[in-house]
C-alpha cells in the first residue's frame, strides 16, 4: 500500500490540540477529502495513521510530519490538494511526498528536532554574554535534570549528549536561541530543560517571565537538523 509523508504546520488556536486530538481531526479531514484510506485489521479498525513526536499542547509547529497510507496511489499533489481544503484554521499543508516502499516508520525515522525560543533579556546582559554563557553551557560534559512523572520515581538523565546545537543573539531585550536537541525513545530532550540549564549556569542571563517556544523542524538522526 502506498505510504504519503504529510509535511505540515501547525499554529494559532491548532496548537492548543492535543496530540490524540490532532490525529483525530487528520482522520476526519482525510475522510471528508474522499482519500482513499487505508484501514488496521482487527476488531477494532483504524486507518493507518502515523503521527511524528507530539508536541506540547500550546506549541507551534512549522514543519511537522505525519504518514498516512492508502490503498490506492495517488499524486502527491493531489493528495496535498484535497486535504488542504479539509483541514480546520491553524493546520496547513506544506508539502506531501510518496515514501519509499522499506523506508522506516516515522518515529523510527525521526531522531532531532529543531527549535526556536524567545524570551525576555536581562537589562545588563548583551550579545558577549548570550555567546559566554552559550558557551559555558555546551563545554560541560554534563548537565542533570531531574524528572518526575506521577507514580513513579524521580530520575536524573544528563541532557547534554542530546544537545546538538545550541546559539542564540539578541534582538530588541529578547533573547532569540535555536537549538538541535534529540527526540525519542532513547534520549528525549525538552526545550524547557535546555533554558531551565541556561538559567542555573547563568541566572543573571533571563529577567524572567514564560519564553515562547516553537518546533521549527523533524530530522533524521544522520542529517543532523539546521
Amino acid at each position: 500500500m502506498p505510504r504519503y509523508r504529510v509535511e505540515y504546520g501547525k499554529s494559532g488556536p491548532a496548537r492548543y490540540i492535543s496530540h490524540l486530538d490532532l490525529v483525530r481531526a487528520f482522520e476526519r479531514a482525510m475522510r471528508r477529502a474522499g482519500l482513499p484510506l487505508a484501514f488496521s485489521r482487527g476488531f477494532n479498525p483504524h486507518p493507518l495513521i502515523s503521527p511524528g513526536p507530539p508536541l506540547p499542547v500550546g506549541m507551534e509547529g512549522e514543519r511537522e510530519c505525519l504518514d498516512v497510507e492508502l490503498v490506492e496511489e495517488l499524486a502527491p499533489e493531489e493528495v496535498q490538494r484535497r486535504l488542504s481544503r479539509e483541514l480546520p484554521a491553524g493546520l496547513a499543508v506544506k508539502s506531501v511526498r510518496r515514501v519509499p516502499a522499506g523506508a522506516p516508520a516515522l518515529m523510527a525515522a525521526v531522531g532531532r528536532a529543531s527549535y526556536r525560543v524567545e524570551m525576555p533579556l536581562a537589562e545588563k546582559a548583551g550579545e558577549e554574554e548570550v555567546r559566554r554563557c552559550l558557551q559555558l553551557l555546551l563545554e560541560k560534559q554534563e548537565v542533570s535534570v531531574t524528572r518526575r512523572r506521577e507514580g513513579r520515581e524521580e530520575k536524573t538523565v544528563n541532557i547534554r549528549p542530546g544537545i546538538y546545537r545550541l546559539c542564540g543573539r539578541v534582538e530588541g531585550g529578547v533573547l532569540c536561541l535555536e537549538m538541535t536537541l534529540a527526540v525519542g525513545d532513547r534520549l528525549n530532550v525538552r526545550p524547557q530543560e535546555v533554558i531551565n540549564a541556561l538559567a542555573a549556569f547563568c541566572p543573571h542571563l533571563c529577567a524572567g517571565g514564560e519564553p515562547r517556544v516553537g518546533r521549527t523542524g523533524l530530522f533524521p538522526v544522520e542529517a543532523g537538523g539546521p
